[in-house]
């Protein structure tokens, strides 16, 4: 540290040097307490639910002493990973928290390219599109389960005025229609939140470029697949990962529209979850269930931030 009045290259006096070592160890401390508290209370939030969930994967916990009735390590791991039922649970949450994101991000990109064109009522469009953002999850699966309804649903309706289907069918009542369902509903909710982004990143590309590509002869889809896919892709890629956690948590919307069924067909891990700790009491399997599912996340994260890597490797994204 350099006293103010100190002429720049000059030596401080051990006195000085003293001081302002003092100095920045009472910032420090001062930075340490005015964190504190809001450190305990993540702590306190996230990391003992963390530490707890982790304990009772390893043990059987009686919920009527509320104690340890003894360790059983990595059993409740092994018992989940050998049963058929729970392994099509995980092969069927990766599906639909994929099938989310790419549905999701195709539909996102097109609105905000959309929106980013001037034309009269934009300005009430971009306010339409986040619409979805503002309606709390239980209230948006309650009125998409009454536009499912299987005789006074509008979807049945319109679909069978346009003549795409013969009779109305009950879509949240038949296993290969109703996860589905669930996916449309998913991507409906995620829409504000990646259009928003989407459009922010096509305003903040410069213009020039385009121009430039334009004047060496590229037609539009040149332009697109070479100059806009490339600038956007380090915006797309981490709104992906990030959808794709959002994805894998849902459960609003499968608990109001189907509760797991039909025959736990939209059953995903998050909601198997919820039903050992909180319908069968069993906080082993849920626990270790939780663990699978976060481990499923990040490696879908990790494959993710491969793709960007190898894309910024080969030149085709800016990594």
């Amino acid at each position: 540290m350099e006293l103010p009045n100190e002429p720049r290259g000059v030596p401080l006096a051990p006195s000085s040097r003293r001081a302002g070592h003092l100095l920045a160890r009472r910032e420090t401390l001062l930075g340490i307490a005015m964190t504190a508290p809001a450190l305990l209370l993540i702590a306190g939030i996230y990391l003992y639910p963390a530490v707890m969930t982790v304990i009772y994967s390893l043990v059987d916990f009686d919920l009527v002493r509320l104690r340890v009735s003894r360790f059983v390590g990595f059993q409740h791991y092994l018992e989940l990973l050998k049963s058929p039922g729970f392994v099509a649970v995980a092969l069927r949450t990766l599906y639909f928290g994929s099938l989310i994101v790419a549905l999701t991000s195709v539909v996102a990109f097109l609105i905000a390219l959309l929106l980013n064109e001037p034309f009269r009522g934009r300005t009430l469009l971009r306010m339409v599109v986040l619409l979805p953002w503002a309606v709390p999850p239980v209230v948006a699966g309650v009125l998409w389960g009454q536009m499912f309804h299987a005789e006074m649903g509008f979807i049945n309706a319109f679909l069978f005025r346009l003549g795409l289907i013969d009779q109305y069918r009950i879509w949240l009542g038949q296993p290969s229609t109703a996860l589905h369902a669930i996916v449309i509903v998913e991507v409906w909710r995620a829409l504000p939140f990646m259009v928003l982004f989407f459009l922010a990143g096509l305003q903040s590309l410069p213009g020039h470029l385009f121009e430039a590509a334009s004047l060496d002869g590229a037609n539009a889809w040149q332009r697109f697949g070479h100059v806009l896919l490339p600038l956007l892709a380090p915006i797309a890629i981490p709104l992906m990962m990030i959808q794709f956690v959002w994805s894998m948590k849902a459960f609003d919307t499968i608990f109001v529209l189907t509760r797991g069924g039909p025959a736990r067909s939209t059953t995903t891990l998050n909601y198997f979850v919820y039903q050992e700790g909180f319908q069968f009491f069993d906080l082993g399997r849920a626990s270790a269930a939780a663990y699978v599912l976060l481990a499923l996340t990040v490696l879908m994260i990790a494959a993710l931030y491969g793709l960007r890597w190898i894309l910024g490797r080969r030149g085709v994204i800016d990594a």
